[in-house]
């Protein structure tokens, strides 16, 4: 009889030759491809909850009275089989969920070889007053061209948002998040990406555990914070700001007449103020109060690891 050891060790070793040969039919078995449509008639305003364990979804702003939602599937036979694909509509709520059937093999070999195993796309084109609410747990969202709230999460992927004129709640565990041309506040939030923002008026709470802040033509109230990266912000007003980051500088530029209270620390640099201001108390190079061009909103600047710059423009 076999010892304990011996045992272990054989169970072991045909695990990992299953294992490695299923790996092999990922390239041996031929590609298919699958395309799951479909359309509802809607009318005014309404919702769209989206919800899958794998793919990437983007948003469009479409006709008035449909939603249409167009699901590309693509992969070996049998892991398009496995993803399956369901649709329903009550009133105004349209709701699409997708489900990859994934056993325990699956599930080491999906981060591994997601490309080459399977690839899920759903391209939903819908009426710009229409809500989201959309989870994918292994993909990128993209919105573009919606007017009313967008809520979003994604395990995996960056998101994108572009000519939005809505608020946005959104979230990723894996990549960058980037804003362009969106009026709207802002809820944005990635543990591992950059975030960045370009011509955006509404208000902005951001935080990224692992990157950079890149604010441009911003004019809302920012509270930013990285615990990894370096914040610049181009502001065209101060309407209040609270940044704060563990790992770099923090660059806030603003037009020469710009308003505002300084309060500006670093344990790691030096403050500096470029516009017309009045320090208030000692001054020392780590740290500076002062009122800029007579004060007004409040801007609280600090950093563990670098300098501190407000500049104008």
């Amino acid at each position: 009889m076999l010892n304990n050891f011996n045992q272990i060790r054989l169970v072991s070793i045909i695990f990992f030759i299953a294992f490695f040969c299923s790996l092999s039919t990922v390239y041996s078995s031929g590609t298919k491809e699958r395309t799951d449509e479909k359309k509802f008639s809607v009318s005014g305003s309404g919702k769209l909850i989206l919800k899958s364990n794998v793919g990437d979804v983007d948003i469009i702003a479409g006709k008035n009275d449909e939603v249409s939602v167009l699901v590309k599937v693509k992969g070996t036979e049998k892991k398009v089989d496995k993803f399956k694909t369901d649709f329903k509509q009550e009133g105004n709520t349209i709701t699409v969920e997708g489900d990859f059937e994934k056993t325990i093999v699956d599930k080491f070999k999906f981060g591994l070889f997601r490309s080459s195993s399977l690839d899920v796309k759903f391209i939903v084109s819908l009426p710009e007053q229409f809500f989201t609410d959309i989870t994918t747990a292994g993909g990128e969202i993209k919105i573009k061209g919606m007017k009313n709230k967008q809520v979003g999460k994604t395990s995996g992927g960056e998101v994108t948002v572009e000519n939005c004129n809505a608020e946005l709640w959104l979230a990723t565990s894996g990549g960058d998040m980037e804003v362009r041309n969106s009026n709207g506040n802002a809820n944005l939030r990635t543990s591992g990406g950059d975030i960045r923002i370009k011509n955006s008026p509404g208000d902005l709470e951001l935080k990224t555990s692992g990157g950079d802040i890149e604010l441009d033509e911003v004019e809302g109230k920012i509270v930013g914070e990285t615990s990894g990266g370096k914040i610049e912000v181009r502001a065209k007003d101060n309407k209040g700001m609270d940044l704060k980051t563990s790992g770099g500088d923090i660059t806030v530029k603003l037009p020469q007449s710009a308003k505002g209270v300084l309060d500006a620390s670093t344990f790691g640099g030096e403050v500096h103020c470029d516009l017309p201001h009045e320090t208030v108390g000692k001054v020392k190079k780590t740290k500076m109060k002062a009122n800029i061009n007579g004060g007004g909103e409040l801007m609280l600047l600090k950093t563990s690891g670098g300098k501190i710059k407000v500049e104008s423009f």
